[in-house]
């Protein structure tokens, strides 16, 4: 219960804290616990959670599920007109319910399952509501005490204002659908398993070998650099894809996103391991490997995904390699290729990387930050950086060695106002790391455990 009371105080707070910004905002409330029981199932919620987020990635919107399967959402410069829609999908969704069988929805008007708010003219009523609501679910109230029911019948609105998010209709468009196939897992079949046929283990004892650790040096850099001047570096990229996940439905792709990961690098060309590589040694090396790779001109099909991601570096944007491998895109729509920079090639530059992500977008490329750290997440705004996309990475440490209950409160909260859409769980291994990424309110997600790399 201890998440549920969170998840009412901090609906209390921010409720609170619009006070001073009501322009434009629209709360409804979705009264599941007023259906039949079946309908308050777990499934069931999450539809409706899944179908609302299209009102995150489109209009800011801020999602609460409350302890007894209702859910309140406020949004952010939204029309009714924008946000009956979805409503109405999960109106028929629950079409089955008698109490929604009964009832004769007008678009914008109260009833009682869906309660209607316009906080501009409304706040004052608004707030006394969700501080009812939160009484009664706290057990302050008493059970005989109901929540306040406002008619609130909305007007002919006005044209609603510009989401002030700055994405033009191309990334809009990528992140809406993105949301419907995050939406749509809901209704997918379980796949069937074939039984596994009987297998013979024979042993095998592989031949030793005397395996050394070296730090990357100057001098291995430049033998690394020789080497990798006559290989392929094409035959080098992996992909691995990025899928939609919401508990124990089928997976679904959404991106396929292709890296020639450094360890590959290594290993291709030495014997031995290379260990605990200088960071400034390291950039220079991403950098040479990120441009040879635009200019073997790598095909940026996405096959069953929604886009292709490529890992790409500051350098190597501003770099001729990039211009090459930009007109061999030609014709092809820019807007489902991400251009996938790291938090550190970022963070080591911030002027070049601005230039970088400029000459990118305005050449109608999407941008992903990636390898941010979950503390990080909380205070980046990745807005500012032009980025659509960002990557969170697991730490490579126990989950009590870096996630306080703090800071699993304020990335939920993160990731509720950036939208499900944008934020991805990367470096899962195992699937308690998917579930960890669930609790944190992570939607899509990388790793080994979610698709192995794979040779393209």
């Amino acid at each position: 219960m201890g998440k549920d009371v969170r998840n009412v105080e901090q609906m209390v707070d921010y409720v609170n804290q619009l006070r001073r910004h009501t322009e434009g905002r629209r709360a409804v409330h979705i009264r599941l616990s007023a259906l039949e029981r079946e309908f308050q199932q777990e499934h069931y919620r999450l539809f409706c959670a899944s179908t609302l987020r299209v009102l995150v990635t489109k209009f800011g919107a801020t999602i609460f599920s409350l302890p007894n399967a209702d859910i309140v959402v406020i949004t952010r410069e939204a029309a009714v007109d924008n946000i009956d829609p979805p409503l109405t999908v999960i109106r028929r969704k629950l079409k089955g319910s008698s109490v929604i069988a009964r009832l004769d929805p007008i678009q914008g008007v109260s009833d009682s399952f869906i309660e209607w708010f316009d906080l501009e003219t409304q706040y004052a009523d608004f707030r006394r509501y969700i501080a009812a609501l939160a009484d009664r679910l706290l057990g302050l109230s008493g059970p005989d005490r109901p929540v306040p029911t406002v008619t609130a019948t909305v007007a002919e609105p006005a044209p609603a204002k510009q989401a002030k998010r700055g994405f033009d209709e191309d990334t809009e468009a990528l992140l809406v659908e993105i949301q419907q196939r995050i939406g749509k897992q809901e209704q997918m079949p379980q796949p069937k398993l074939s039984p596994m046929k009987a297998v013979r283990m024979i042993p095998i004892v592989p031949p030793n070998q005397e395996i050394s650790d070296h730090e990357l040096n100057p001098e291995l850099l430049v033998t690394l650099v020789n080497a990798l001047h006559g290989t392929d570096i094409a035959g080098l990229i992996r992909r691995q894809r990025v899928m939609a996940i919401l508990g124990d439905e089928v997976p679904m792709e959404v991106f396929v996103h292709k890296i020639v990961p450094q360890s590959l690098v290594f290993e291709t060309v030495f014997k031995n391991r290379v260990l605990a590589p200088n960071r400034w040694l390291s950039g220079y090396l991403n950098d040479y490997v990120a441009s040879r790779v635009l200019a073997s001109l790598p095909s940026m099909d996405a096959e069953k995904s929604l886009a292709s991601s490529l890992r790409v570096t500051t350098t190597s944007v501003l770099s001729e390699a990039f211009d090459t491998f930009d007109e061999y895109v030609g014709e092809r729509s820019r807007a489902r290729i991400i251009l996938e920079f790291t938090a550190l090639d970022m963070m080591a530059n911030p002027r070049l990387y601005m230039a970088a992500a400029r000459k990118a977008s305005d050449r109608g490329y999407r941008i992903s930050v990636a390898d941010i750290d979950p503390a990080s997440f909380v205070w980046l705004d990745q807005d500012r950086l032009d980025a659509a996309f960002v990557k969170v990475r697991k730490p490579n440490l126990a989950v009590s060695d870096w996630l306080t209950p703090e800071l699993e409160t304020v990335i939920s909260h993160k990731i509720n106002r950036v939208g499900m859409a944008r934020a991805i769980f990367d470096g899962c291994d195992s699937r308690s790391d998917i579930e960890l990424g669930e609790r944190l309110g992570f939607t899509l997600f990388q790793g080994e455990a979610v698709d192995p790399l794979h040779a393209i």
